[in-house]
Formats: C-alpha cells, structure tokens, sequence
C-alpha cells in the first residue's frame, strides 16, 4: 500500500528561499519511497543539470537576459514534478471517484483520448445515416444511447488523464474546432478541462481553455472564461510558467476580456449568496407561509393558490401583517437581480441516476438527449422544447424537471407547459433586442453555467471528494494576475459596492480599501468602511473609519449613530453618551434614541440623568417593559424602594424575566420580606433554566452595584442564597 505523498507546504517554503537543490532533493528523496521511478528521476536530473549550468554562468558573471525566465520555468517544473508525484502516490489505492475511474482506464491502456474521438464522430455519422432508414426512430434511438456513451467516457478521460500529451492536446483542440460535432458536446469536454485543471494544473490544459474562450461560439467562450478564472482563483498564488504568461498575455489584448472577466465576478458574487438565499426560504419564508395557510384558507375557502394571493385584498392584508410580504418582495429583488432562488428546490431533485454520473452535472440541456427524445410521452417533449429556451432555469435543472415529470399527472403537466411558456415569453420580452454575441447575452450564459457548477459541488453525491472552489471567497480582485483590471477606481467602486449589498463585508472592505488609495478621501467610503469593520466584529477599527468619516462631514447623523452604537458595545460608556446626546438633539422626540442614551447615562454612574430621560421615554411612548426594567435599577441604586417596586411590580404582571424576578427580590429583601425575596430568587433561577452559577455570579456582582445590599450580613445573605437555590430545585421538579 502506497501512502500519500504531499510535500507542496515544504516545497514551497524552499522555493520562497530560493534552495532549488534542496527542492530537487527533496523531491528525489519522496520518489524514492514509491520505488525506483525511472520518469521521476530522469525529469530531476535534468532540472538539475539546467539549474546547475544557470548557476554556473550567473557566477562567471556572464549576462544573459533569458536567465529570470529559464529559473521560472525550472520552478514550474519543480512544482509539476511534485504534483505528479502526489498523484502516483495515490494511485493504487485512493478511494476517489477520480482514483476509482483512473484505475479503471489504466487497464485500457490501448483506449485514447483521440481514439475515443475518432469512433465519436463515426457513431455521429452512423447517427445522421440512421435518419434516412425506414425504422428512425429505433436506429436512431441506439445510435445517440452510444454517442451518449462516449460522450461521458471522453469526459472521464480528459477529466483524469494526466498531463495532457501533445496528441492529446492536439485531439481535444480539433473537437474544440470541429464545426461537425455538437456544441453541447464541446461545451461537456470545456467542462471537462475544468474538472481536471482543479485536480492537477497542467499547463495544455490552460492552454485548451484560453483557446476556447477565443471561440466564436458564445457558450464555449463563456464557459472557457469561467472555467478558468475559477482555476486562477483556486490556484492564485501557483504563477504561470513563462510560456503560459506569454500566452495570457496575448489573450488579454482580446477586447472582450476586461468585461467579461468583470461580469464573471458579478456572477461569482451571486453564487456565494445562494446559501443565504436559502436560508432566508427555508427558515424563513417557508415555515410563516405554512403557519398562515389555515388562515388564507378559511379566508378564500379552497386550498392555497400562491398565485391567485395578491387578488384578494384580505390575504395581502394578512401577508402584510405577518412580514412575509416584505420577505416575499426581497427575494423577488433578489431574483431580479440575478440571485439564484432556485437551489432550494431543485436540490431536492438531484437524486435521479442520471447525477451520478459526473459528466451530466455539466451537461448543456439539448432535446436530442436520450431522456427526452427517447420519451413516449409527448408532453415530455412538449416541455423540453419550451425549456430548452427557457433563460430562468439552468441546465442541470431542467434536466431535474424533466426527470421527475414522469411522476406528476398529465393535468399538471399541461399547467407547467402552460406557466413556463407564458414566463419565457416574459423573460424574452425583457431581454428583447439581446443576442448570445453581447454582453447581456454573455452575462446570462454565465450566470447559468456558475449554477450549474454550484450545484455540482454543494449537490453531488460525491462532492466531499472535490475541493469546492465556492467555499472560498473566488474574489478576482486580489487575483494578481487579474489586478490590472480591477485596477482603476471606477472599477473598484462597483465591485465594492456589489460586495457591499450582498454583505459579503470583507471582501467588500478589502476593494474599499485598494479604492481609498486611488480616491480623494470620501466621507461616505470611510463610512462603509467603517459598517464593513463593525459588521465584522472590529469595532476598534470601525470606530476609527467612522471618526474619518466624521472629520469630513461632522453633520452626519448616520455616523453619529454608529459611533454611538460601536461605543456602547466596547462600554466605553462616556463617548456613548457623548454620541448619543448628539442624537437626542437632532431628534428630541425620538423614543429610542432618548432609551439608550439613558442607558449609556445608568451604566456612566449618571443615574439622575438616566431617569429623567428614562420618564421621557415613557411620556413619547407609554410605560413599557423597555423603560421599567431600567427605571427599576435606577431606583435601587437610590434606594428608592418604593418607586422600584412599583415599576417592579408592572413588570412581574406581564412577562417576567430573569432579570426581573432577580431584581423583585432585592427589593423585598431590602424591605426586610426576606421569606418573599427568597421566594423570587427562586423565580430567577427557574427562568434562567436553573443555572444556579450564573444566578450567585449575577447576586454577587448586584451586591457591589447597590451598595444598600452590603448592610445585610453574610450569614444571612449565605442563607438566603442557599434557600433560594433549594427552592428552586422544588421549582424544577413541578415543572
């Protein structure tokens, strides 16, 4: 048995220090333990005899203008050697599916890529000759199950085959090419290229890509481009070799590429929201929609229709009122906006075989396919005709739909044909005078293929065998080789505010911060700065964006307020009030704003100060729990009994805390009921899920914050607490 060999982390540390001999050696040295490997230790040798003659002339002190590209490409070498190290290592016995179907095709070594290409286009041939028979639809039916076949093998063995050799290469760039074969075909081997480029870089493979994105063909080109712009995402801090470099750079003198590489982080952004997305659905709109389904139902008197809701003026009424229309309306916000609502339901029907295999997950929906036109229900293919030009749904889920249409009843299906025509033609509406060559064009086939690769790494069965590219941030910002793009402050500013809605606040903060170098200072970038840091828990640093932001516009109540805010939650309790009093004077009948500044007075020492705005709060808005609770420590801490327990008393009638029962029973004890007090004691501890230690630290720590309390000895402050927590295990057990 082989044991994995992954010497990347130490590698690197050598290659950073410049010990190319010690990398060399230690890639011979962990060769050795897989047995004599004649490829590995020829490859080394000859890396170090060209790193040997390079040292040589350097120390001779002969120039040579070619010397920083040769030691660039020594250590590209050095690193593919360790990468095909890795891989052999694992060969034998990784339980991967990519190790699984490596091992598989090994023991064909006869079959290539370009063999399986050649019999591909003869099946193809056969398949357009079956057309002219007298049985079509038979012949035709066993030629694409074929095709199909081999459709998913030449997936697998470009997915795996490592590295690429020249014939290889060679045979995947003519299919890219070949006007004969079906463009749902060439977009499956992009695919492909992608899947295997994130297992192993090799360098043709990167090639093949920005050969495709050169494509003349919209859905090739789109793919190519996100395809690798996640691979240079993944692998940001792995540099080009200098002949890959040299063809990035000619790629990048392309006139589309500067947008499209801009659009295709707008559509990364969006992916990274989809978790939420779902959240928001599952957790939120889906159980408030089920409580009031009984409700709309006894209203309109016949089951729930979500279609027919806004009809009845009663049932909006009733939305309004639960906050599931201002839900409703964000996610439809979100829709609009590119976001993907989808993914909740659609995860659900992702357990047909046909996502087992790999290669469907990135299968361009086409109505050739077997699952549709070797149906016998014409609805199907009613149905698929409507999707295949269905811009909402991506590919992976309209196959989703059509498999799971053999379970839904012929009604239902006609109602489905009828709802996706009229919505496609809405959406075609929308996006009339679009062809796929624009930018609007480009932006949605984009948008659709990320969802399709979102699914496969959050969906596939397998998919804790893959190293999901969404669960790290795909910022293409701090992509060195991608920053002369993003490199101009209107650029900047967009990206920044996009990452900014979607609260994605770090990544948001870090492009607000590359602008704010290229920008006069701005009052209202160091104010999202500041909202970016004090999202993110920083609060010191907020603070410190936010006083930027107020040196350039001292009027701001905005900032004001956050000031206010990031103080009182660092309890630095004087600037709090020093923030917040500036608030109560802008807005003197603001409720809220005279409650914390009360607050902030109480926790100051200040507690004269406190409860005078504490009655003003009660004057704007009524006695309420929000004001009682701390007009009731006000009193304490004057000893005012009287007045604490009639505040104490409204509180205990409504829906008592901890906090409140804790609070009672300092003023009974403090009135001399220490019967009473102990009796409420236990009440704290009771609502407090009878955490006994969290209710004597909260006594000792009230013991020093109303002095009063010190008069009582300690015997019977001992007793008292003692009773209380005895008490409250009675409590316990009636519950």
């Amino acid at each position: 048995m082989n044991h994995q060999i992954d010497i990347s982390k130490e590698l690197e540390r050598l290659i950073s220090q410049r010990r190319v001999n010690d990398a060399l050696d230690l890639i011979d040295n962990a060769s050795a333990t897989l047995g004599a490997v004649p490829e590995l230790r020829s490859a080394t040798s000859r890396l170090r005899e060209s790193y040997e003659l390079m040292t040589h002339y350097a120390l001779q002190g002969m120039p040579d203008p070619a010397r920083p590209e040769l030691y660039a490409g020594i250590i590209a070498d050095i690193r593919a050697l360790a990468d095909d190290l890795h891989r052999r290592s694992r060969l034998d016995d990784a339980p991967t599916l990519y190790f699984n179907t490596l091992r598989y095709q090994n023991m064909r070594p006869d079959i290539s890529i370009a063999t399986l290409l050649d019999e591909y286009r003869r099946v193809n041939r056969r398949l357009q000759m079956a057309m002219l028979t007298e049985d079509v639809e038979k012949a035709g039916r066993e030629f694409s199950m074929r095709a199909e076949d081999l459709e998913k093998r030449i997936f697998n063995l470009i997915w795996i085959t490592y590295p690429l050799t020249v014939d290889d290469a060679a045979a995947i760039g003519n299919l890219l090419s070949d006007i004969s074969l079906a463009g749902h075909f060439k977009q499956l081997c992009v695919s492909a290229l992608m899947l295997g480029q994130l297992e192993y870089p090799d360098e043709k493979r990167m090639r093949l890509l920005m050969d495709a994105y050169l494509s003349d063909n919209a859905e090739i080109s789109v793919r190519a481009l996100c395809s690798m712009l996640i691979i240079m995402s993944v692998r940001r801090n792995r540099p080009f070799s200098p002949a890959l470099a040299r063809r990035f750079d000619s790629l990048r003198e392309d006139s589309r590429w500067s947008a499209d590489v801009k659009m295709a982080l707008l559509q990364f952004i969006r992916a990274r929201d989809t978790e939420r997305i779902g959240r928001k659905l599952t957790d939120e709109v889906i159980p408030e929609m089920m409580k009031l389904q009984p409700e709309l139902e006894k209203l309109g008197r016949k089951p729930l229709d979500p279609e027919s809701i806004e009809e009845n003026p009663e049932w909006a009424e009733l939305l309004d009122k639960s906050g599931i229309s201002d839900k409703l309306k964000e996610l439809q916000e979100i829709q609009e906006d590119g976001g993907d609502v989808m993914m909740v339901t659609f995860s659900k029907l992702k357990t047909f075989p046909f996502f087992n295999d790999i290669s469907n997950w990135f299968l361009p929906f086409h109505t050739s396919h077997s699952s549709i036109a070797g149906s016998n229900d014409a609805s199907v293919r009613m149905l698929a005709d409507i999707m295949e030009s269905a811009p909402m749904f991506c590919n992976s889920d309209k196959y989703s739909i059509i498999l799971s249409l053999a379970q839904v009843p012929e009604s239902q299906k006609q109602m489905m044909s009828s709802q996706l025509k009229a919505h496609s033609a809405q959406m075609a509406a929308m996006s009339f005078g679009d062809i796929d060559s624009s930018q609007k064009g480009r932006e949605r086939l984009a948008g659709k293929y990320v969802q399709d690769i979102y699914r496969f790494f959050r969906l596939f069965r397998r998919k804790g065998e893959f190293n999901d590219p969404f669960a790290t941030t795909l910022n293409l910002v701090t992509v060195p080789l991608l920053s002369d793009i993003f490199d101009d402050a209107d650029t900047l500013l967009l990206v920044g505010e996009f990452y900014f809605k979607h609260k994605h606040f770090a990544d948001a903060f870090d492009v607000f911060e590359r602008l704010s170098d290229k920008v006069p200072p701005s009052a209202q970038l160091y104010q999202k700065m500041g909202y970016c840091m004090q999202m993110l828990g920083a609060i010191d640093t907020a603070v410190r964006y936010y006083e930027q932001s107020e040196l350039l516009n001292a009027e701001s109540l905005w900032t004001i307020k956050r000031l206010a805010i990031c103080h009182r939650n660092s309890r630095n309790w004087e600037k709090a009030v020093e923030y917040y009093s500036r608030l109560a004077a802008a807005n003197p009948d603001d409720a809220n704003v005279a409650l914390n500044l009360a607050l902030c007075h109480l926790e100051n020492g200040q507690t004269a100060e406190a409860m005078q705005l504490l009655y003003k709060v009660e004057f704007l808005q009524g006695e309420s729990d929000r004001s009682s609770r701390p007009l009731v420590r006000c009193a304490l801490l004057e000893n005012n009994l009287d007045k604490a327990r009639r505040y104490s008393d409204a509180l205990l009638s409504r829906t008592p805390s901890a906090s409140d029962y804790m609070h009672a029973g300092h003023i009974e004890i403090l009135s001399g009921n220490l019967d009473n007090g102990v009796r409420l004691y236990a009440e704290a501890i009771a609502a407090d899920n009878f955490d006994t230690g969290n209710f004597v630290r909260t006594f000792k720590s009230d013991m020093e914050t109303y002095k009063a309390m010190s008069a009582i000895d300690s015997l019977t402050l001992g007793l008292i607490l003692d009773e209380a927590i005895k008490r409250s295990s009675a409590l316990g057990h009636k519950v």
